[in-house]
């Protein structure tokens, strides 16, 4: 029984998470960049509204006010930070335990979809531990929604596999449910990419069945019903996004040189080797530090050297498709140093909308992995072993890897020394190093790895040794990666000092100025970025927190009019100062106030106009005037009156309770096939 329980994907995959990511695991540091500036605080936002008892759908605080649901990285849609809003009202530590979800769930996904390949136990869960930690995962987590996206991306090709091969219901619901979660909790290019490698996927298969009539006959129903099923889950950030694209700037499309920004070195593919050397700032290395790595573990890289080399794979047709796949996958991960993505970008539709183009090769590493799970088990369960095969790849390897280090003994000229031993003066002597330096550094581990590894797969041929040595390989890359592309410098409670988050979820404005509550420059020692969102203030500031800026309030910010619109308070009266108002209510979907007015005049509201504010004068629904560009404003009679501003999109919040009935059907209809499944299975056992 013990056994059973710590030989679970459900149990082994949470504890090396939490023992890989120890920093986070244990609160001592933090995230750094986009996911403190932009993925934290929006997070905090969601989890107040909802713990207001309100939909996600605007926040006051973020440059005058901005759309929550119809940002498509912010994740107010998705269901994983509802929860964790929840059960936690997110926190820093629920913001760090959100990340250890994902890359658990991320392991348990990938050993599923290897054990359907056939493969055993430990060859998936080899594959399964190299996926969760390799390059892309250890390279990008400040980029929340891409360590997401590389969670759900095993569970679609498991679920789209079975259902194209099975043409059963419940994997085509499955398969809806992980496209869902994608699309509401993923980096949207990413998702654009997933759906162009299931249809070349769809393409495969239906060219190599031999009969295509009956296949599409088959494939088309139950496809039907996972794009019914997404569609419906999807509906609400499906409006959201298609109403804001025509208000930002990105909406527009991208240029080529935008669309190519941040691309893979080619140099950078020694990172299969030696990833902590490819995270130095060589001049010849120049690319993203985040965008380098496709690290995949050297066991894995054995097996997937010897896939070549084995005639009955090169004889599966499915092993070249994945082969193909990495292949163009890398090409268009290179960018602006390969034409690939130039290609794309003039051919494909939707290719033109995003940037990034190394975010493609997490697609390379998960085919590439796959080839090496199949060629992993081809080879254990051969019961003759070619050993020769492998010797040679061995010593090739070893070759390559003693006269890189030979080459950067002979160019390295100083080597940084420090006194402290201690977490941070490691970080600082490891951030000093160049390419050699960090080579050198990585080299004494790569050789234990390379010649135990032989010992263990040539000599002894024992796969539970093989499974040791790959996670400690795994381990020790992801160590010395993580302080240079994972966490900052300064230690987790002192984030969380300076963040210094309001506990109250919306204090009810004051009547400081704009101007007293923006931020007109960014302050390096403020990691957050902003403090708007965290202290609760109606405000600019010139750091953009968010990816998609309302571009009337670009405009707005850009204009003459901005320094005398900032002296006033967040709701006043037009040319007159003398009228009272006082604010009674404030949310995150709205403002009431009780205002006196001697004479009709303007009340003007300092949020930015979007579609779906609506206006009350004592009950009644008034026009809302656009004012100052950005702004709104309304017309108020003289006297005593109480008066509203209200987001309430009909069209988003009607879309929602659709979203809410498809789920429930989905989970109806699925329990019923499972339940149904069981009872035909019984009579089965019975008999038997």
């Amino acid at each position: 029984m013990l056994k059973k329980i710590v030989t679970n994907p459900f149990f082994v995959f949470p504890v090396i998470t939490c023992l890989f990511f120890w920093p986070f695991t244990f609160q001592l540091f933090a995230l750094k960049n986009d996911a403190l500036t932009y993925y934290y605080p929006v997070r905090t936002l969601i989890s107040d509204a909802l713990n207001n008892g309100e939909l996600p759908l605007w926040t006051p605080f973020i440059n005058m006010g901005y759309p929550l649901h119809a940002d498509m990285q912010a994740g107010a849609w998705n269901p994983v930070i509802w929860i964790f809003s929840l059960l936690t009202n997110y926190s820093l530590a629920a913001f760090h335990y959100e990340l250890l979800f994902y890359i658990t769930f991320a392991g348990i996904g990938f050993y599923f979809l290897c054990r359907e390949f056939g493969c055993s136990r430990y060859v998936s869960f080899m594959m399964a531990i190299a996926y969760q930690f390799s390059g892309f995962m250890t390279d990008s987590p400040e980029f929340f929604t891409c360590i997401s996206a590389a969670c759900y991306v095993p569970y679609i090709f498991l679920f789209f596999r079975r259902m194209i091969i099975k043409q059963q219901m419940k994997d085509a619901l499955l398969l809806a449910l992980f496209l869902f979660l994608l699309f509401t909790g993923g980096y949207p290019s990413l998702f654009i990419i997933m759906i162009y490698t299931l249809f070349a996927y769809t393409l495969f298969i239906f060219f190599s069945s031999d009969t295509k009539k009956y296949f599409l006959k088959k494939f088309l129903p139950v496809a039907g019903i996972t794009c019914l099923f997404f569609i419906l889950l999807s509906l609400p950030a499906i409006i959201s996004f298609i109403r804001q694209l025509p208000q930002i700037e990105r909406g527009k499309g991208q240029s080529l040189s935008m669309v190519l920004e941040n691309s893979m070195n080619p140099v950078t593919t020694l990172s299969l080797l030696a990833p902590f050397s490819t995270t130095a700032n060589n001049s010849w290395l120049h690319s993203s530090i985040l965008m380098r790595s496709i690290y995949i573990g050297i066991i894995p890289l054995i097996f997937l050297i010897y896939a070549f080399f084995n005639k009955s794979l090169r004889k599966n047709k499915e092993c070249m498709f994945f082969f193909f796949c990495a292949a163009i996958m890398l090409g268009l991960a290179w960018g602006k140093f390969f034409f690939l993505r130039q290609v794309a970008y003039y051919t494909l539709p939707l290719m033109s909308s995003f940037r990034h183009p190394a975010l493609f090769r997490l697609f390379t590493i998960f085919f590439l992995l796959l080839i090496a799970a199949v060629s992993f088990n081809s080879w254990k369960t051969n019961s003759e072993k070619n050993t020769a095969i492998l010797k040679k790849i061995y010593l090739a390897l070893i070759a390559v890897i003693l006269l890189i280090a030979v080459l950067c003994g002979i160019s390295l000229k100083t080597f940084p020394s420090f006194s402290r031993l201690n977490i941070a003066a490691v970080k600082d002597l490891l951030l000093q190093l160049n390419f050699q330096g960090r080579y050198l550094i990585q080299f004494p581990f790569l050789i234990g790895i390379v010649l135990s590894s032989y010992l263990a797969i040539v000599k002894k041929k024992n796969i539970q040794l093989i499974c040791c040595i790959m996670i400690a390989d795994m381990f020790f890359a992801t160590q010395l990666n993580m302080p240079i592309t994972v966490y900052g410098a300064k230690h987790f409670a002192e984030i969380r000092q300076l963040i210094n988050r309001n506990p109250v979820k919306f204090p009810l404005p004051d009547h400081k100025t704009i101007e007293e509550n923006s931020l007109n420059s960014y302050d390096e020692n403020f990691v957050a970025g902003s403090r708007l969102p965290f202290t609760k203030k109606i405000g600019r500031n010139n750091y953009f927190i968010t990816p998609g800026n309302l571009s009337k309030q670009d405009e707005f910010y850009e204009s003459s009019i901005k320094n005398s619109v900032f002296k006033n308070p967040v709701l006043y009266f037009a040319g007159n100062n003398t009228d009272s108002i006082q604010v009674k209510k404030f949310s995150a979907n709205q403002l009431q106030a009780g205002v006196y007015k001697k004479t009709a005049g303007l009340l003007i509201y300092l949020q930015n106009d979007y579609p779906g504010w609506q206006a009350f004068v004592d009950g009644k629904q008034t026009a809302i005037i656009p004012v100052n560009i950005s702004f709104m404003s309304i017309q108020v009679p003289a006297g005593d009156h109480t008066i509203g501003f209200v987001y309430r999109p009909k069209m988003i919040i009607n879309a929602w309770y659709i979203s809410m009935t498809g789920l429930a059907f989905l989970i109806i209809i699925y329990l019923f096939l499972l339940f149904s499944r069981q009872r035909s299975m019984k009579p089965q056992k019975e008999n038997e």
